[in-house]
């Protein structure tokens, strides 16, 4: 009996040790912030409802394992934890100024070029954190490898390693000191 008890405790023993060890690495995996994504101006290319699921899309590929990215749902309410995006067309002879030569054949030879200014803030419970600011030339559009890699890169300095969120002091400031 009392051998029969402690083969039945090792056999429950190995039977969790087994479950834990599979159980494991599916929570390794589990991203510990879900962030949802909201465009809120125009970006060239695309519909206004296929903005926030492109861009958690491309910020998913950005390789950063804290974090995941879902398109936001309702944008008219905005979630806790969010990144806003806003875009602006910059104004050059390709985007939204009077052209000076014949701009039609030439798109026709090079493609249409847009230069963006972008701007992605970063809402953490919903208050503000901190916002990265950058500017890219591309084409638009969903197979735009350029518009791929700059919101990758822009999310990395965002939220990477050495991003602007990491680099916010956290610290309560010293007492006796203004």
């Amino acid at each position: 009996m009392f051998t029969a008890r402690r083969a039945r405790k090792a056999h429950i023993l190995l039977q969790t040790g087994l479950l834990l060890a599979l159980i494991q690495p599916c929570l390794a995996q589990t991203p510990k912030i879900i962030l949802s994504i909201e465009a809120r101006d125009a970006l060239p290319g695309f519909r206004k409802a296929d903005e926030a699921d492109y861009l958690a899309s491309q910020m998913r590929t950005s390789g950063l394992k804290d974090w995941s990215f879902i398109a936001a749902s309702t944008p008219s309410i905005p979630p806790r934890d969010r990144i806003e995006w806003h875009f602006e067309l910059e104004p050059y002879a390709g985007s939204g100024v009077r052209q000076f030569f014949p701009m039609p054949g030439v798109q026709k030879i090079f493609g249409a070029r847009y230069r963006i200014t972008a701007e992605a803030m970063l809402y953490l419970d919903d208050e503000y954190q901190t916002l990265v600011f950058g500017q890219a030339t591309i084409a638009g559009g969903a197979q735009d490898e350029g518009l791929a890699d700059f919101v990758s890169h822009m999310t990395k300095d965002l939220l990477g390693e050495k991003g602007a969120y990491r680099s916010i002091d956290m610290r309560p400031a010293a007492a006796g000191k203004p």
